[in-house]
């Protein structure tokens, strides 16, 4: 059967059931590979940031802010903290600062700074400016960085160097651990649902993968899967053994 006229061996030739174990074999391992690397990219990037920030607890609606200060720097003895800068990782040479007073009335759109006069007493000493403040950083994220396009600190700084100069206020969310962290946006549904996503899609398709070549390629496995269905089977015997047996006997009571 497996040998030609002069001898040679034909070679076995792969049923289309064989190829398409095979591809989808190498998907499958590629998708563990690249969930891997997905979820070390998201832990510094999406989940740590998500973590930090529903553990600062922030209020869910926003109250009103009014700018007192807004400045681009350059040099890395200037900068000792930022309201947003791109890349988290480099180091800073170039920061955009905004401070901010806010009141914990709710924001109303329109309203002007000066119609305003119960502004929240944030007064201390602020380490890394070595003075006296009467006001506090905003930050555009609770790691105050972060990658364009998502992230673009000059159109930020013009944003609120515009509403300064207008006596305009705007809605922003202060934690109610921290009185002095104050963010530009804040949603907890979205940050929740960032936690879930980084953790849930490339773990659970890393599980999913890692589960179907396991049961392809691993003997033990198999084996005990046969032995689960073998047994299964060996039971639903059994019980239809056992109910034509009972038929019987209430025949023969009948009789």
């Amino acid at each position: 059967m497996g040998e030609s006229e002069d001898g040679d061996v034909e070679p076995i030739k792969a049923t289309r059931l064989e190829e398409i174990k095979y591809y989808t074999s190498v998907t499958l391992g590629t998708l563990c590979i690249v969930c891997i690397f997905a979820f070390l990219f998201l832990v510094p990037f999406v989940l740590d940031p998500a973590i930090s920030t529903l553990s600062h607890q922030f209020r869910d609606n926003p109250i009103t802010c009014k700018a007192s200060y807004v400045q681009a720097k350059i040099g890395s003895s200037k900068c000792n903290w930022s309201s947003c800068r791109e890349g988290c990782t480099a180091t800073m040479y170039k920061c955009y600062q905004v401070r901010v007073i806010y009141s914990l009335r709710p924001y109303v759109n329109g309203t002007k700074a000066s119609a305003i006069t119960d502004w929240v007493d944030l007064t201390r000493f602020d380490e890394k400016e070595n003075s006296t403040v009467r006001d506090t950083p905003l930050l555009i994220n609770i790691k105050g960085c972060g990658y364009p396009p998502t992230v673009n600190c000059q159109s930020f700084t013009e944003h609120y160097e515009q509403v300064m100069l207008n006596d305009d206020v705007f809605a922003c969310y202060v934690s109610e651990l921290n009185p002095w962290i104050v963010l530009e946006e804040y949603s907890f549904s979205e940050t929740v649902g960032s936690v879930v996503a980084s953790i849930v899609i490339p773990n659970g398709l890393f599980l999913i993968s890692l589960i179907v070549l396991l049961y392809w390629y691993c003997p033990y496995c198999q084996a005990r899967c046969h032995k689960y269905e073998t047994q299964n089977d060996e039971d639903d015997i059994m019980d239809q053994k056992d109910e034509d047996e009972l038929d019987l006997a209430e025949e023969d009571q009948t009789d």
